[in-house]
């Protein structure tokens, strides 16, 4: 156990310093361009949301991340227990799950007004959002974050966790936590807590990254369209209501299916 447990610190703290490294990096030369042409302030947190610099090093991050740990095999995204015959309807389940959290989790949010509980946070989400509406940036957000971030927690983390014979739920939970808290934004806390549980639910029961990479990829990709083509959209008390009506059995469906198709052993085994 005291074995597994180093390599899984070590490959995780490479995965923080690769991913997040790197942008901290891109984050700091845009500071100091910034500063060089007398930006301060607020000023300058626009400046490093809007600035070649800080997407294209988001970008390289990401990259870097996912060429060194498939390259080194650190993590393999493999079928799992996922027959080939069912592969594209394992992903349709993934998209469905994606699609049910993503519209319950916005109801919820404009029911309980978290754009006034956490003005603050939204109003830096908003700066962040700008990213998202190019195609490099919607590439990083929506493709490249999310097939990394999975590397990471899913594969990484939660698959070091499990060969070191603890069992799956705290396994699945204590990644979804440092998922949640790695997201570093109060009103994200609890929603991005209960997707890092399905996330790892799902890699649990598959033995592969490829549903969570899915659900992931579509809640992403999803948010970069909508910021692209609605970005002041917010919905009504009554279209939020609607939201969580409409889409809840939409989750349940892809859950359900995953749950009834029996991947899991009844022994829990290394991964």
């Amino acid at each position: 156990m005291n074995k597994q447990f180093w390599i899984t610190f070590k490959q995780f703290m490479l995965y923080l310093l690769l991913s997040q490294g790197i942008m901290a990096a891109g984050a700091i030369a845009t500071i100091i361009k910034g500063g060089m042409n007398g930006i301060k302030g607020d000023a300058l947190m626009d400046f490093i949301f809007s600035s070649k610099i800080t997407l294209w090093s988001i970008v390289l991050g990401y990259v870097a991340t996912i060429a060194v740990f498939l390259s080194r095999r650190y993590v393999k995204i493999k079928t799992g227990r996922i027959e080939h015959d069912r592969l594209w309807k394992t992903i349709g389940a993934a998209a469905l799950i994606a699609f049910g959290w993503m519209f319950m989790e916005t109801g919820i949010l404009q029911l309980i007004d978290a754009d006034k509980l956490f003005a603050d946070e939204i109003e830096e989400l908003e700066k962040f959002a700008k990213i998202m509406t190019g195609p490099l940036g919607a590439l990083a957000v929506g493709i490249l974050g999310p097939i990394s971030e999975e590397i990471g927690f899913r594969g990484v983390l939660m698959g070091g966790l499990l060969r070191m014979r603890c069992g799956a739920w705290p396994a699945i939970v204590i990644s979804a936590l440092v998922f949640a808290f790695f997201h570093g934004t109060q009103i994200q806390l609890l929603g991005t807590t209960v997707f890092g549980i399905i996330a790892g639910w799902l890699y649990w029961r598959t033995r592969s990254l490829i549903p969570s990479m899915i659900i992931h990829m579509v809640n992403n990709s999803s948010a970069c369209v909508l910021e692209m083509v609605a970005p002041d959209y917010e919905p009504s008390k009554l279209a939020s209501v609607a939201f969580i009506v409409a889409f809840l059995p939409i989750l349940i469906c892809g859950l359900k299916w995953f749950k009834d198709y029996g991947y899991q052993s009844r022994r829990i085994t290394a991964v």
